[in-house]
Formats: C-alpha cells, sequence, structure tokens
C-alpha cells in the first residue's frame, strides 16, 4: 500500500462475548473513519451459535463496507486458560470470516498496534481511545474499548503497510 493506495481495512478486537470491529477507509495517504461496532453474544447461547454469530456479522460487515484488508488483534492471553480458549475461538472466527471471503487476516499483536498509534509499546487502553479518537475525529465514552481497540487494529495496519512499502522503496 503506497501513499496513492486506497483501501478499505477492517480491525477486529475479539472476544467471545464482545467482538469489537472497526473500519477506516486510505486514501491520498490519510486514514478516514467509516463505522464501527460491536458483536455481542451471550453465555447461555450454545459455542456454536456464538462462533456462527461472529462469523456471520463480521461477513455482513466485510460485504457491507467491500473490504479490501483486513487484520485481527492476536490478543493478550492472562492466566486463565479458559479465558485464553475463548478468545482463541472467537479470533478463529473472526480470522475464517475474512479468509473465506479472499481476505488475508493479518495478526497483530497488542503491543505492536499500540505502539504504531500512541507511540507507546505498553500505552494504556485509555491514552489508546484517545488518540485513535483524535486521529479520526471521534470521542469514545468509557465502556468502548472494544471499540477503539477495533479502530487502532485498522490503523496499525494502515500504518505497518505504509512501513512496509516506504522500507522496500528506500532499498
Amino acid at each position: 500500500m503506497t501513499a496513492q493506495d486506497s483501501a478499505v481495512v477492517l480491525g477486529i478486537d475479539p472476544g467471545l462475548g464482545t467482538t469489537g470491529w472497526g473500519v477506516v477507509s486510505w486514501s491520498r495517504g490519510r486514514a478516514a473513519y467509516v463505522d464501527a461496532g460491536r458483536i455481542r453474544t451471550y453465555p447461555n447461547q450454545p459455542i456454536g451459535r456464538r462462533l456462527e454469530k461472529i462469523f456471520h456479522e463480521l461477513q455482513e460487515v466485510m460485504t457491507r463496507f467491500s473490504v479490501t484488508a483486513c487484520a485481527v488483534e492476536s490478543g493478550y492471553v492472562g492466566r486463565s486458560p479458559l479465558s485464553a480458549l475463548q478468545l482463541g475461538q472467537a479470533r478463529a472466527a473472526a480470522v475464517l470470516a475474512a479468509e473465506t471471503r479472499g481476505l488475508p487476516a493479518e495478526a497483530l499483536a497488542p503491543r505492536e498496534i499500540k505502539m504504531a498509534v500512541t507511540g507507546r509499546g505498553s500505552a494504556a487502553k485509555g491514552q489508546v481511545a484517545y488518540v485513535v479518537g483524535k486521529m479520526l475525529g471521534l470521542a469514545f465514552d468509557e465502556g468502548e474499548e472494544d471499540v477503539s481497540d477495533a479502530l487502532a487494529v485498522a490503523l496499525c495496519r494502515v500504518l505497518r503497510s505504509r512501513r512496509t512499502v516506504a522500507a522496500g522503496e528506500a532499498r
């Protein structure tokens, strides 16, 4: 992706209970907000139904906005094996949704996303939301971290592509 290229990038912050998604467009060297939202599932639903909902709703987002690139946060895994398993399942549904649409789902580590957006790999969620809001002209309410994180994933994907192209051009 070069400064002249345009793209519609979907960023995904996976979670079994709530998956955040954010779409940004890239054109003429600038990122712009397109849309964002959440996919919620409920613990009383069978796991297959929850994963199916994530899969289908993400595919609908990809179609609605003609997404051309996708990135999924690789996720932070704490001490709970159950949390790690659930995050992995939600992440797999997101990756599969993109791949079946012909979009490679690039995995981005939380530290890399924070570094790309804020300049600090250890930035707090509030700092990420603030910078994403400034970059895209948005204001996030408390509790919208999954949406701001998803937009940060999309922005990181754009910024990472720009760096890769710039490094290739410098050679």
